[in-house]
């Protein structure tokens, strides 16, 4: 059984919670900065900051799964309208009529990719952002032992972090990338398998073989860790990619 090819449900999706996932992070960031940076709120403690951010992370996990679960319930309901036997036999009646105008893929096929998205984008999601805090007491904890007669962490402490920061987030890059790979082998397109293996080998050798990047900006500096700019990307900019790849390369996804 096909959908209406002019509908798109899985890239609908994916970029709504992808948009709110972006705001979300630029939120997040903003909040940090006034917070701490003598903004609006210069007394805010570690403490509060670590709660409105922990706040927005619920919010958006929640706002991303409330999405995920209305568009599986609506392809559930729409399902139930032709009875499960009489499915496959509709399929092939639409397939003989429409031909190439049908949706690339059945509905029950997009419904398992919304599953499959939905275990990436909510529950590998909550599990990122437990490991997260969880590393991030681990690095504030080892800068203590790496304190120089500046004040500063040292350079061994900034090679130690370079090198391990990008464990913080191999496992939802991995997630997010099984979850391109099993859509393109879903839809045989190539060009996702291809960016998903092309993307992991650019994030191993970011965390093997590139050393951080030293920015100065507005009279400070701004250590940036090539794993973790690949990796916002990948879940903010590389979501919305995927999404509108989908709606202006395939039918009804």
């Amino acid at each position: 059984m096909y959908f209406s090819p002019k509908k798109h449900i899985l890239s609908d999706v994916i970029l709504q919670v992808a948009v709110i996932r972006l705001v979300g992070a630029c939120s997040s960031g903003v909040m940090r900065i006034i917070m701490r940076r003598g903004g609006i709120l210069p007394d805010m403690t570690d403490a509060a900051v670590w709660k409105m951010q922990t706040i927005m992370a619920v919010v958006t996990l929640a706002l991303s799964a409330a999405i995920f679960i209305r568009a599986i319930l609506m392809i559930g309901h729409n399902l139930k309208i032709v009875p499960k036997e009489d499915r496959q036999e509709l399929a092939r009646l639409q397939e003989e009529v429409f031909g190439e105008g049908n949706s690339a893929l059945p509905a029950e096929t997009i419904r398992r990719l919304l599953r499959i998205w939905l275990v990436i984008l909510f529950g590998a999601q909550l599990m990122y952002d437990f490991s997260s805090e969880v590393y991030r007491r681990f690095a504030a904890d080892l800068a203590q032992y790496f304190i120089d007669t500046t004040g500063g962490t040292g350079p061994i402490y900034v090679s130690i972090y370079n090198l391990t920061h990008g464990f913080k987030y191999q496992g939802m890059l991995i997630a997010l990338l099984l979850g391109s790979m099993m859509t393109g082998i879903f839809l045989d397109d190539k060009a996702l398998k291809s960016a998903s293996v092309l993307i992991a080998a650019l994030f191993m050798l970011s965390m093997a073989g590139v050393e951080m990047f030293t920015l100065r900006l507005g009279g400070e500096n701004y250590g940036i860790i090539w794993s973790s700019v690949i990796f916002h990307l990948m879940q903010t900019v590389g979501l919305i990619g995927l999404a509108l790849y989908l709606r202006i390369r395939y039918h009804g996804v």
